[in-house]
């Protein structure tokens, strides 16, 4: 891996990528408080929602000042604009393949 450097109001910021971890999500939910903003960061595992409850194995919990919360829903509004403007419109309400059905190949070990 290596490092990325970005501009950023005058100043270079370095993004040091060795420490970095790559997981997948398909549910996010929000907290905040009057000093922080905190993302619980997981995945379903009651794909159809069976009965009354949906299991969600929390992987991450992802804690910022409200300032750096801004700037990340900005940024996402502008990656989604983007996202749209190249493959079409999202449907939120879509629901994620099961994982009994999908036919994605195996991942390897990187």
């Amino acid at each position: 891996m290596s490092d990325t450097k970005s501009k950023e109001g005058g100043k270079t910021v370095v993004f040091r990528d060795q420490n970095m971890r790559t997981s997948y999500s398909n549910v996010v939910n929000v907290a905040a408080t009057s000093e922080e903003f905190a993302l619980l960061i997981g995945t379903g595992r009651s794909w159809h929602g069976r009965g009354d409850e949906f299991e969600v194995d929390l992987n991450d919990r992802v804690i910022m000042t409200p300032q750096t919360a801004k700037r990340l829903a900005a940024m996402l509004v502008n990656a989604i604009a983007q996202h749209e403007a190249r493959y079409g419109k999202i449907d939120a309400s879509a629901q994620p393949p099961s994982p009994e059905n999908a036919s994605m190949p195996p991942m390897g070990n990187a």
